[in-house]
């Protein structure tokens, strides 16, 4: 049944990548990866963040050039080659997703070859697994979390599989020795001296594959150690419990680690400063470190500042509840328990915490409280953590009975649901289908020789490789063989949420201007476009009333989209009326109020029309 279920699941999981999903999580899915390799391969005008600059660069872009610049790649042959239109929005969004939840399934492995080597419900944990919001909505979007996420499910599976080997290993050797010291005969002994001889090698395993796993994860997001710090750990201290390992072995085995870290590192290394300096700069002083990098700038309390500073405890009572739902909540629960059992219980009771379950439990509650300390906090930090929760707590959610574990398992299924919907669809989810829009626009409708000016007002910034826009400094090779530089003809403003209507009337009215001046010069056409929530459509219908010359054009309207900046007012459907004797509650008729709102959950696209003489 629940094999069924999570295959199921699966095909859900598939679908929602396909369909696609418009809803925006944060600008990092794109700023980070996609917009950076669309600019980079197939030439077109993109926003490179400062993460970027070819300076001192805090990101690499060895895994983002492996899993998203391959398929890029592929598709920047077949437009080549084979004259395929591939600069389509929708593949453009797509194909990166479609790679990311392929690696997502990666992690679907490690938690089912976890379940087996430990005698967990494979299935049944699974079923959570696939049921999740974090699986189905921010693992098929290109975050660096979501790698994260994937490699510290791989890291798990390797450390857990090596515990479960050298736990056999060792309790066979104690037993082979027990069986030595009561051997009756010389006979008996050489044979149990040859069994000893059989009993595999069992002190580095799986070293070559942690070390790398190690190196990619720091590179790709240097919190990884944070994540890696317990599992590490687990890995080399194995077996000490069992009074066969001592600290010789466990040196011994970090040290282990170390050649294939610094192999892996150097790749990335010359990988990173290949792609932000090229050959020229391939030299011992000009390599690009990017961790280093990104630990010196995250040190600087000023520049987190600029990003936002949270309090310590928003990871524990905000992002763990709204990632995980009851999960998480168990997790919080589980880890206060047995904090408070260690400190209360006699020392020859205590629990024993280096089993299995104590790897899960560490690498949940270490990661979370380091987290918590760094003044910058945001739900995707914690994404690896629904690796270890589904394992420790997901058979559990559904082998219970009774009522209590039937409302939990119902608020873990429609709190997912709700939030697959809110961040797969409904978050800023018309910036995708504006740019759709607009991109057939510019490209099929727009009039020749036309100049275009978008304006984004109180959105999150919008990818603009949907738009397709081939750079400017892009040399064309004409029919007649003739070779030219491209022009710019579309302009690009993200005016964010803190810009004022006062602001945007008056930069609206300055455009025109410089169009009305531009036509007398060049005879060239212009043509404003502000796209904004549909929210603010009562401001912005009356921003123009002080410009006679000036008038709105409602041309576009895509749904769903919620904007958090301005969400609709759902507390007016009842207000109060004053009298003198007494106070009156009206309230609305529920259906065209329900429509109002609806109507406000859209991103509009508004086009300034004026005179060009």
């Amino acid at each position: 049944m629940h094999c069924w279920s999570y295959l199921l699941l699966c095909f859900v999981r598939i679908v929602l990548t396909l369909l696609p999903q418009t809803g925006y999580i944060h600008p990092d899915e794109y700023f980070q990866s996609t917009e950076i390799l669309a600019g980079r391969i197939f030439k077109l005008e993109t926003y490179t963040p400062w993460e970027f600059n070819t300076s001192l660069p805090i990101r690499s872009m060895f895994l983002p050039v492996l899993t998203i610049g391959g398929p890029y790649s592929l598709m920047k042959l077949a437009k080549d080659w084979w004259n395929f239109d591939v600069l389509q929005p929708y593949l453009l969004l797509t194909i990166p997703r479609i790679m990311m939840t392929a690696l997502s399934f990666l992690s679907d492995m490690f938690i089912y070859k976890i379940c087996l080597n430990n005698n967990t419900r494979p299935w049944s944990t699974l079923k959570i697994w696939a049921s999740s919001h974090v699986t189905l909505v921010f693992l098929s979007r290109t975050f660096s979390n979501s790698i994260e996420l994937v490699l510290f499910s791989a890291l798990l599976y390797f450390v857990s599989s090596s515990m479960k080997l050298t736990d056999r290993y060792i309790r066979r050797e104690i037993e082979l020795e027990d069986q030595y010291k009561k051997a009756a005969n010389a006979v008996e002994r050489v044979n149990i001296v040859k069994m000893q001889k059989k009993i595999p090698l069992h002190k580095y395993n799986h070293s070559f594959w942690i070390g790398a796993l190690f190196a990619l994860g720091v590179f790709n997001r240097p919190t990884f150690m944070l994540y890696a710090l317990v599992p590490m750990f687990f890995w080399m201290q194995r077996g000490m419990f069992l009074k066969k390992v001592g600290l010789t072995d466990f040196h011994d085995r970090m040290s282990s680690l170390v050649p294939t870290f610094i192999v892996m590192a150097m790749v990335i290394v010359v990988s990173d400063t290949l792609f932000y300096r090229g050959w020229s700069q391939m030299t011992v002083g000009q390599v690009v470190m990017t961790p280093l990098n990104f630990i010196a700038y995250n040190m600087d309390q000023s520049n987190l500042a600029r990003h936002g500073l949270h309090p310590w405890y928003l990871h524990s009572a905000v992002n763990v509840p709204m990632l995980f739902n009851v999960l998480g909540l168990g997790g919080l629960y589980l880890v206060s328990r047995a904090l408070v059992v260690v400190v209360i219980s006699p020392w020859t009771s205590k629990p024993n915490l280096f089993d299995f379950n104590g790897l899960l439990m560490f690498s949940f509650a270490v990661p979370l409280m380091a987290l918590s300390l760094t003044p910058h906090q945001e739900p995707r930090f914690l994404l690896p953590l629904l690796v270890p929760l589904v394992l420790l707590l997901g058979p559990f959610l559904l082998r219970r009975q009774g009522f209590s574990a039937k409302a939990m398992r119902s608020f873990w299924y429609a709190g997912n649901v709700v939030c697959v919907l809110f961040f797969g669809f409904f978050h800023q989810g018309g910036i995708y289908e504006t740019q759709h829009w607009l991109h057939r626009h510019i490209h099929h409708e727009r009039a020749r020789g036309t100049h275009t000016h978008l304006l984004y007002f109180h959105t999150y910034m919008p990818p603009m490789s949907l738009l397709a826009l081939p750079h400017r400094t892009s040399i064309v090779n004409h029919i007649n063989g003739t070779r030219y530089q491209r022009g710019r003809t579309v302009f690009f403003e993200d005016l964010g949420s803190s810009l004022q209507l006062e602001e945007l009337r008056q930069r609206c009215a300055r455009l025109v201007e410089e169009a009305q001046s531009k036509y007398q010069s060049t005879k060239l056409m212009t043509e404003i476009f502000v796209v904004f929530p549909a929210t603010i459509s009562f401001q912005m219908d009356r921003l123009l009333m002080p410009l006679p010359t000036l008038r709105w054009k409602h041309v576009h309207k895509s749904y769903p989209h919620l904007s958090m900046e301005d969400p609709p007012d759902f507390g007016d459907l009842c207000s109060k009326n004053l009298t003198v004797s007494r106070t009156d509650i009206q309230c609305n008729s529920i259906i065209p109020w329900l429509t109002k709102k609806c109507n406000q959950m859209a991103l509009a696209v508004y086009q300034l029309q004026f005179l060009h003489r």
